[in-house]
């Protein structure tokens, strides 16, 4: 129901006399009911010359507790005969003295209510709201039985707040003798189902920062944006809207003065995290691992899903991957503006926002200029190709059968173009035979291969997910074949100069080095554990404490054996040779044997930690 719905038909409730019952306005908890009484109802209920009472009925067990809470609520709102309403309540004489005392000396204003009956006062001109029905731990029949003495014989109005699903389903009510829909018809009247509507609560939302003037600004200029985001992803918890709010505000600052298509990526990944983190699909422990969300790009989804997307036929990977979900869910109709964080990942997931890497990550970032080739390649090869007229499709599959043919393509591309250009040769879409395909694309892929561009997480993806088009398979053959030969290349340079980096010593150097690779799959598994430790061993004491902590953070999450199982061998022989070097070292330093006994706790832990949550093939 619209809010403006609601609010007329509360606006005729309000001025209608003599009613005997209540409305209950129904929502989903966090749908921001709370925020439409006080920015909306509120002001009906005070424009129809009613006073308002608020109270939440969160953890109210008792009538007694509720009668203190009217009573709290109704105090400050006496006039100048209030001596003599207090006198009214006292139904106990022997409390009258005691319980005028202590108001008028600013006593506890619960022990004013002991002994008096709030019954007897006159509610003609109140309007009560009673907000968290669902979270009262009064039995339903019981609390609506004490309500509809005002409701029904005071003629009191009565707004009730609540997520009903939730207080009809609450322990307390889910054996009731007479059931909660029948109960409820002796005082509610009518139930309006409350659905925020964002253009209208967002912006009443951003005013809420009105008194800070450069946070206000910014969201209002990006408050179309801000609206369109929450809007397609269908999101009413306003809770999860006002922590992305907060964000913004904390972030904003150092959005000033750049490309405004970074600050949308800005705002547009804290949006889809925040929401993530809210709904308990992140979590804090998630904050050091990026679930592969660091490696999607505007390709990335064609690049490990094009064997099942050349026909609609047929069927996604069964199990699919967080960020495959991810992608579907929130990217793939604004994949253009998205950039992965590090630093806002972390903020929101953690708390802590460190404004100065923040700032370092916006400063490499330069509006992409996309070349001629890579945007004929995402034109046709994905599902719309189907969309392009003949004369376009005739034009794209030339050029990118061309520039394929020349090696131009990232050597990883070449398993989705064999796909489509495979599948387009069997449809009769191009007049070239499969072998000469299979040939001219091979010798693209070995040009490629030359510029030794190889990227380990999409490596793994092409291997994960399987070849459904056994024509492709030798595509993929060589491009695993090519990546392994490469990778053993580089691995053997990267050990070489992660070696002799900590043979030079420098602690600024190392601490960068690994700083920048110790979540890296491939930082040990290529290292021989030997010379590590021989080198290890030669260190001063601050780097040896340098490498301990390195490995300590390395594993420091619940499941380092779904990313890091590579590093078990490398883990279990430096294991070894500590205990060696421990046992057989007889002059070691106090402080030294401490380091290496200290790092030997910490590799243990760690082969343990991988040894439980490794994935096994």
């Amino acid at each position: 129901m619209r809010t403006e719905q609601i609010e007329t038909i509360t606006t005729e409730y309000l001025k209608k006399k003599n009613t005997q019952y209540a409305l209950l306005i129904n929502g989903k908890w966090g749908s921001g009911k709370t925020f439409f009484w006080k920015t909306r109802l509120n002001t009906l209920v005070t424009n129809t010359g009613l006073k308002t009472m608020y109270i939440s009925l969160n953890g109210v067990n008792d009538i007694e507790k509720l009668e203190q809470q009217l009573f709290i609520q109704l105090l400050p709102k006496l006039g100048q005969n209030q001596r003599d309403i207090v006198k009214n309540l006292t139904t106990v004489s022997r409390n009258l003295a005691n319980a005028t005392s202590k108001f008028f000396f600013k006593s506890d204003l619960t022990d004013i209510a002991k002994g008096t009956s709030i019954k007897a006062f006159n509610f003609n001109n109140y309007c009560i709201c009673l907000d968290d029905l669902e979270r009262c731990k009064i039995p339903i029949d019981e609390l609506f039985g004490y309500l509809s003495d005002f409701v029904e014989h005071k003629k009191i109005k009565c707004l009730i707040l609540a997520d009903e699903p939730k207080v009809k389903d609450h322990k307390i009510n889910s054996k009731l003798l007479n059931g909660y829909d029948a109960i409820k018809e002796k005082i509610v009247g009518r139930i309006l189902n409350y659905e925020p509507e964002l253009e209208a609560v967002i912006p009443e939302l951003i005013n809420g920062f009105v008194n800070q003037k450069a946070v206000y600004k910014f969201l209002k200029v990006h408050e179309v944006f801000i609206i369109s985001i929450f809007k397609e992803q269908n999101v009413e918890n306003l809770r999860i809207v006002n922590f992305f709010l907060e964000t913004l505000a904390t972030i904003h600052i150092q959005l000033k003065s750049i490309d405004e298509q970074f600050v949308k990526e800005s705002i547009l990944f804290s949006a889809i995290i925040s929401i993530e983190f809210k709904k308990g699909k992140l979590t804090s422990k998630d904050s050091k691992d990026f679930k592969g969300l660091k490696e999607i790009d505007a390709g990335w989804y064609s690049r490990i899903t094009s064997s099942n997307l050349t026909s609609k036929d047929k069927d996604k990977p069964k199990q699919q991957s967080y960020a495959e979900q991810f992608y579907l869910k929130y990217l793939s109709n604004q994949i253009e503006l998205y950039h992965f964080y590090p630093s806002l990942y972390h903020y929101i997931l953690s708390g802590f926002f460190s404004e100065k890497i923040f700032k370092a990550e916006l400063k490499t970032r330069k509006p992409e200029e996309v070349q001629e080739h890579i945007k004929s390649f995402r034109l046709l090869l994905n599902y719309k190709f189907r969309e392009l007229s003949d004369e376009m499709f005739n034009k794209l599959v030339n050029e990118v059968y061309a520039n394929s043919k020349e090696g131009i393509y990232w050597m990883y591309d070449y398993k989705q173009i064999t796909n489509f250009y495979i599948f387009f040769s069997e449809k009769g879409l191009i007049k070239t035979d499969i072998p000469e395909l299979k040939n001219v694309l091979l010798k693209g892929l070995e040009k490629s291969a030359k510029r030794k561009e190889i990227h380990q997480y999409t490596y793994e993806n092409l291997r994960h997910f399987k070849n459904e088009n056994p024509e492709t398979q030798f595509i993929l053959d060589e491009i695993i074949k090519l990546h392994r030969e490469i990778q053993s290349e580089m691995d053997n340079e990267f050990s070489k100069g992660a070696l002799n980096l900590l043979k030079a010593g420098n602690k600024e150097e190392i601490a960068t080095f690994f700083q920048e690779h110790k979540f890296k799959k491939e930082l040990l598994p290529f290292i021989n554990p030997s010379i590590f430790m021989k080198t290890i061993v030669k260190a001063p004491n601050e780097i040896v404490f340098l490498i301990v902590e390195i490995f300590r953070e390395r594993y420091d999450y619940s499941n380092p054996g779904e990313f890091m199982g590579g590093d078990l061998d490398f883990l279990k022989e430096m294991a070894i040779l500590l205990k060696t070097h421990l046992s057989g070292s007889k002059e070691l330093g106090v402080v030294r044997k401490h380091n290496f006994e200290n790092m030997l706790d910490v590799v243990e832990l760690s082969i343990s930690k991988i040894e439980k949550t490794i994935k096994i093939a």
